[in-house]
Formats: structure tokens, sequence, C-alpha cells
């Protein structure tokens, strides 16, 4: 009685623990991003990191400003991203359920570009 005691509750524990580690979501899925990763990109002094960029369409991108002064991220055709200002150690965030290439560029300083490819 006592084997069979000790077996049955040995089976639950195990049991409990499999399934507590089935259940762990938060540690590979940002809930802004729903079941998809969330994408980061950092906003650095000299450009982005990564500066281009292939994702699933519907997935969360999230623009980090590493740097020491504002910054804004403003897509070529001013429509797909406009961030408006992203204050120092501050983030932006967005995502579209559109596929396609979204170019963009640093508000301050044009010259820094990037681009995210978003596909099926």
């Amino acid at each position: 009685m006592k084997n069979t005691c000790w077996r049955g509750l040995s089976i639950l524990l195990l049991a409990g623990l499999a399934f507590q580690s089935c259940s762990r979501e938060d540690e590979l899925f940002d809930a802004q991003g729903g079941t998809l990763p969330t994408n980061y990109i950092l906003i650095k002094d000299n450009g982005f990191t990564p500066d281009v960029i292939t994702v699933a369409t519907g997935s969360s991108i999230t623009f980090v400003n590493d740097t020491n002064e504002e910054h804004s991220i403003v897509s070529d055709d001013s429509s797909a991203i406009l961030s408006g200002t992203i204050a120092v150690n501050s983030s932006f965030y967005f995502k579209k359920d559109t596929v396609g290439i979204i170019r963009y560029h640093c508000g301050k300083h044009p010259s820094v570009r990037g681009a995210i490819t978003l596909r099926p």
C-alpha cells in the first residue's frame, strides 16, 4: 500500500513539473507581439542595429534608443512608421499586418537608414 501511494504521488509530481515547463510562454513571447516574438532594432549614434531585418507580418518591432540624444523613426513614405520623438533610453513599438518592404530613416539624421521586410 505504501509503495502504491508513493508511486502515485511521484507520478503526480512529475506530471505537474512537465505541465509547468510546457506553459512557460512568457520566456518565449512578448505580450505586445501576441504569439510572435518581438524584434529589436537599436538606434545607435551611427546607425541602426540591425539596419536590415526580415520578420513575419504581424510581428512586433521595437526601436530602442541606445544613444545620448532624442531620435525619431520615419518611413520613407511617411505613413508606415512615424514614431514621434524617442527619448534617451526609451523605445518605440509598432507592428504591421501587411507584406512588403518598409524603408525608414532617422528623422534627425536622414542619412541613417534601414529597411524592414515583412513576409507572410
